[in-house]
């Protein structure tokens, strides 16, 4: 609770933040996000399997695999008549997806547009939903599981779930449907 307390009044002012220098353009923010998609785009065609991993990365922790897997157990706490937590889990996931959503919507940013692309994507880029979903259900596993873990199993449940996030941020990038900063705004 105390780190959360911490974390997400940051977190809200890292967004804020991102959210204003996209949509002001601000250059070097502007040349991070258009260096790093070309020297990705570079690294990809000589290098396959990247790719590949990437797309499985996309794929098997795509952000509806964590909605299904939350509603599921959602209906298991309902199914033991733990409404609340039925009704906390479904609000948290399908709310965060229709902010995700939302915000794509009001910064109207377009996904990098790159000489050869290895993959595309449908729809705006910030905030990427791949990430956001990743965060939002990494953090809801995180919360129901740790109180069930010991010490150690708790850091490590916290690790595991910062390298699925950071994993699959990674992979948007690499993918070349998302800018950095529209992966950290889907983490933040």
């Amino acid at each position: 609770l105390g780190a959360g307390l911490v974390i997400t009044p940051v977190a809200a002012v890292v967004f804020a933040l991102l959210v204003l220098l996209v949509r002001a353009g601000w250059a070097p923010l502007r040349d991070l996000d258009a260096g790093t998609a070309e020297t990705f785009n570079r690294i990809d065609a000589a290098h396959p399997e990247l790719v590949k991993a990437a797309e499985v990365v996309s794929d098997v922790l795509d952000p509806n695999v964590f909605r299904v897997a939350l509603t599921l157990i959602a209906l298991a706490y309902l199914i033991h008549g733990e409404k609340r937590h039925a009704a906390w889990l479904v609000v948290t996931v399908f709310g965060g997806a229709a902010l995700g959503f939302a915000l794509k919507e009001i910064v109207g940013r377009a996904r990098p547009v790159l000489p050869d692309p290895v993959s595309t994507a449908p729809g705006l880029s910030f905030p990427s939903g791949h990430a956001l979903g990743a965060t939002i259900g990494c953090c809801l596993l995180l919360l129901i599981t740790l109180r069930f873990l010991p010490r150690r199993g708790r850091v490590a449940a916290v690790i595991a779930a910062a390298l699925i996030v950071g994993t699959v941020a990674f992979a948007r990038v690499v993918l070349g449907v998302h800018f950095v900063s529209d992966v950290l705004a889907g983490i933040t």
